[in-house]
């Protein structure tokens, strides 16, 4: 998952450091993130692992880092899953 959030950010955005160097917890806002591309990126990060974001998760927090970002689509994975309508028969 963290490579997959990798590379999104490094074709969707241009930081101060490159993609590949960055530490899970990096602050990608201190390294340049504007709004604009937080947007972008969750778009991307939407297509990639198959989530919709809800519009109260459009909160800088959401997107500060790859851990927070990560943490943001595992919710997502379980809340889905928890959704009683989403569970299959055995």
């Amino acid at each position: 998952m963290f490579a997959t959030i990798q590379r999104l950010i490094e074709e969707e955005m241009s930081l101060d450091v490159p993609a590949a160097q960055l530490t899970p917890s990096a602050d990608l806002y201190a390294l340049g993130m504007t709004s604009f591309d937080a947007a972008r990126l969750m778009v991307a990060i939407e297509r990639a692992f198959k989530v919709d974001f809800p519009p109260d998760a459009m909160r800088r927090e959401t997107m500060a880092s790859i851990v927070a970002i990560a943490l943001a689509v595992l919710s997502l994975w379980q809340a889905e899953m928890d959704r009683p309508d989403s569970r299959k028969a055995a």
